[in-house]
């Protein structure tokens, strides 16, 4: 069961970093990734620390890659 609430946990968190990644592209906040991951630290944060899940999105290459690494790096920060 533990390992069913993990799997659901990583879609869930995929499914929120491809719509952030989304609203970051279409946005103008293009060049304010920090901006937008600070404003979200307060109520995302322990979604913004996955960074087993940005990895994994990183390996696949869907042509979003510097925007997953801008957000990636702001979250580390």
């Amino acid at each position: 069961i533990a390992s069913d609430s993990q799997e659901n946990d990583k879609m869930e968190n995929a499914a929120f970093f491809q719509i952030l990644i989304s609203f970051f592209i279409q946005s103008e906040f293009h060049e304010h990734g920090a901006y937008l991951v600070d404003s979200l630290w307060g109520v995302a944060r322990s979604e913004l620390r996955d960074w087993e899940t940005m990895t994994t999105l990183l390996l696949h290459e869907s042509g979003e890659e510097q925007d997953t690494t801008c957000i990636l790096a702001a979250s580390v920060h």
